[in-house]
């Protein structure tokens, strides 16, 4: 990037290459070498920084301050933790005078910091615990803050200052010397601390210069290595950093890190008008205190957050509670309209269905609703949007005119943007007033020919009227949308699992509706046919025998009692979705010979030969089973009967657990490639042309397998016969 091209977030802080007068620093590599060193060493060390470059660490270490070796191997074997878990802060003595060293691991080096200790009056634990409880007990957490860091290292000004989601800035709390301007409410524009900056401050929590007149010193290299000072305490400034110090009337200044969740919330930044130095261990005194009244802060706001909850919990089971219970979601919503709008301090809401726009409060009409829906969809995927400038932004391009709200949260119920609800906000008004007006400042450079970033030269307050903005919306709001969002998508898929469900249950009541009827008309056609010709006979024999009368009464009642049972478990077999029977002993000895009579009968068989093998006893429902048999034995003599040696076989065996019937025929087969679909409801094969059916016997051999629980394999070939093996468990 040219000189020209150059902004302040491009400046590498991090690798300035040099250190303050406070302190000097050794850098070494993995190989336990020392790499680097600030050209200030020599003068604690009477040794030039050249005879120490290229030196083993342990024996300059052994060489100059013995005592530490143990705390800088600890360093190095660190090297693999980012954590930076082994930083160590000792006193070591260099020419009677006393240091502090800091030895860690970063960027695989090792670095030995060493910074001149001052005298100081370092706070017992019984003022340590009074700076804690004011901070504890403050009803402005920032404030107690300020004044308790003021009481450590004495400096003129000590504000906290709080980003904003703009990345601005503003002074929340200050404690300053009473003959000096408050700064306090002050907005800073985003670039007066630039991106790289920010990224240290989260890195490492104390920024100092004493002195911002002092001088500088290089670190010189082996080879010309840049080295990474992202957590040197005596890194040098930014040049441009302190020029913008002096234009602000600071000639020393420290700063301490505010992390939340792991964010730069904001920082405690002190100013001093002449140079003074602060010791490392009011420094840490600082950072411990600003690391409580975070915690503090983060209690205070779990407590918010807890109560909260606690209404939006309650909110959400009233609404739950209306949304099972009401079929239609709109006017459910409708009804909680106003609550969606107070729990977020909406000034309107919408509600964009592909069946209606319902608009509440001070929201814009429905047609206007209309155009901001499809505009925010076309231009944005993202299932939440939030614009506080809204009409500022989109309203000309909108033709929007003249609105009743300055900002607006979209959020989408379903993927497909169709169901949204949308919250807005009028304008709020408000002066904003600026330390200097936010504006970057460019210098012409003559030695590099080129503009060149400046720090502002004043900061006397600068008022800004901020017109057509909303009031910014909060997380803990946002939050509160997205519960509410997914009670509603919950809702919506539990209403359509419901309706899926109902959807299942209709068809299986229609399927077992036409299985009613379809059954009536197939299977009571055997007991018919022998009532229908017993009948016939009594007509046409007018010299009837006793023998005879008898034998073709007991028919029609056997058969008249037959169709009773089977039209009442028919009916209850079908009318349930889960069939429940008790299991009983049927002897089946008793029921397929008399089955074999009717199909006989039926088809005008009589020529047929049946063969009935062992016909064991197995477990199951008597008519269903009756059934079962009645299409599978009428199917075998039907399909036989245009032989003249049609051959029928039927026999049981005990397999293990269970009892397998087998039924054989020599009928006309049915092909492979049919005998996948061979139970489809009306499906009847290719070849059962001249005989007669419907094709729903299967289809209700099938539907009553699945619910006695009996396996069916089914084994033909095209013009020689079927065999159905049933596996009924015992």
């Amino acid at each position: 990037m040219s000189v020209s091209n150059m902004r302040c977030e491009d400046e590498q802080i991090q690798f300035c290459g040099k250190n303050q007068t406070i302190g000097f620093l050794l850098i070494a590599n993995t190989e336990m070498r020392i790499i680097g060193a600030s050209e200030n060493c020599a003068a604690w060390l009477n040794t030039p920084y050249s005879d120490i470059l290229g030196n083993e660490l342990i024996h300059v270490v052994q060489q100059f301050f013995p005592h530490v070796e143990k705390d800088v191997q600890s360093a190095f074997n660190g090297l693999s933790e980012e954590s930076l878990k082994n930083r160590a802060v000792q006193e070591v003595m260099l020419n009677d005078r006393p240091f502090y060293l800091t030895t860690y691991g970063y960027d695989n080096r090792v670095y030995l910091e060493f910074e001149q200790k001052h005298p100081t009056h370092i706070p017992s634990f019984i003022s340590l615990y009074a700076y804690s409880q004011q901070i504890e007990k403050a009803t402005d957490i920032w404030e107690a803050l300020c004044s308790c860091i003021a009481e450590v290292i004495g400096f003129d000004r000590v504000m906290t200052y709080r980003f904003h989601a703009d990345k601005s800035g503003q002074v929340i709390a200050e404690k300053v010397r009473e003959d000096l301007d408050s700064y306090l409410g002050l907005h800073y524009p985003e670039f007066d601390i630039p991106q790289q900056a920010r990224a240290l401050y989260v890195k490492h929590l104390t920024r100092l210069t004493s002195d911002i007149s002092s001088p500088t010193y290089p670190i010189h290299t082996l080879n010309n290595e840049q080295i990474d000072l992202s957590f040197s305490t005596i890194r040098a400034l930014s040049p441009i950093h302190l020029q913008y110090l002096e234009n602000a009337g600071a000639q020393a200044s420290i700063s301490f890190s505010i992390i939340v969740h792991g964010e730069l919330w904001g920082l405690v930044t002190c100013q001093h008008e002449t140079a003074k130095f602060v010791d490392l261990s009011q420094r840490h005194l600082a950072v411990f205190l600003t690391q409580y009244a975070v915690n503090r802060y983060l209690s205070l706001q779990k407590e918010i957050d807890l109560n909260f909850n606690k209404q939006v919990k309650e909110f959400e089971l009233a609404l739950k509670e209306k949304l099972i219970i009401k079929n239609e979601i709109l006017p459910v919503l409708s009804s909680f309209a106003k609550q969606l709008s107070d729990f977020v301090q909406a000034d309107g809401l919408a509600i964009r269905h592909k069946e209606a726009t319902l608009v509440f409060g001070d929201a814009p009409d429905s047609a206007t609703v209309g155009k901001i829906h499809a505009f925010i969809n076309k231009n944005h995927r993202k299932m939440i949007y939030s614009k506080e400038s809204f009409v500022i932004d989109h309203g000309e391009e909108l033709a929007l005119g003249d609105v009743n709200f300055a900002g607006l949260v979209k959020i989408d119920i379903d993927s497909s943007k169709e169901f949204s609800l949308i919250w807005f906000r009028r304008e709020q008004v408000t002066e904003r007033v600026w330390a200097g007006k936010p504006t970057k400042v460019m210098t012409y450079d003559q030695a590099l020919q080129a503009f060149v970033p400046s720090p502002r030269n004043s900061f006397d307050a600068w008022k800004q009227l901020v017109k057509g903005v909303s009031p910014a919306w909060t997380e803990i709001e946002i939050y509160f949308m997205k519960r509410i969002r997914q009670l509603i998508r919950e809702s919506l898929l539990r209403k359509s699992e419901e309706i899926y469900s109902l959807n299942q249950e209709l068809i299986l009541l229609n399927n077992a509706l036409d299985t009613y009827s379809y059954t009536v008309s197939h299977d009571l056609k055997n007991p018919l046919s022998v009532i229908k010709l017993s009948v016939q006979m009594l007509q046409m024999k007018r010299d009837i025998t006793p023998e005879l009368l008898a034998k073709l009464t007991v028919n029609i009642k056997d058969a008249s009692e037959l169709m009773e049972s089977m039209l009442n478990k028919i009916y209850e077999f079908s009318k349930v979705k889960e069939f429940r029977y008790q299991p009983n002993v049927i002897h089946t000895d008793q029921i397929i010979p008399q089955i074999v009579d009717h199909c006989k009968t039926r088809y005008g068989t009589q020529q047929c030969e049946v063969t009935l093998g062992d016909l064991l006893p197995i477990m199951g429902e008597k008519t269903l089973i009756y059934q079962l048999f009645l299409n599978i034995v009428s199917n075998a003599i039907k399909y036989s009967s245009k032989r003249d040696d049609a051959q029928i076989s039927i026999h049981s065996v005990q397999q293990g657990q269970k009892v397998r019937y087998s039924v054989r025929d020599n009928g006309i087969g049915i092909a492979d490639a049919e005998l996948n679909n061979i139970y489809d409801i009306f499906k009847r094969m290719s070849n059962s042309d001249g005989f007669e059916g419907s094709g729903v016997g299967l289809a209700i051999v099938k539907r009553i397998v699945d619910r006695l629980g009996v396996e069916i394999i089914v084994e033909s070939e095209i013009g020689k016969g079927t065999c159905f093996h049933l596996d009924f468990p015992n």
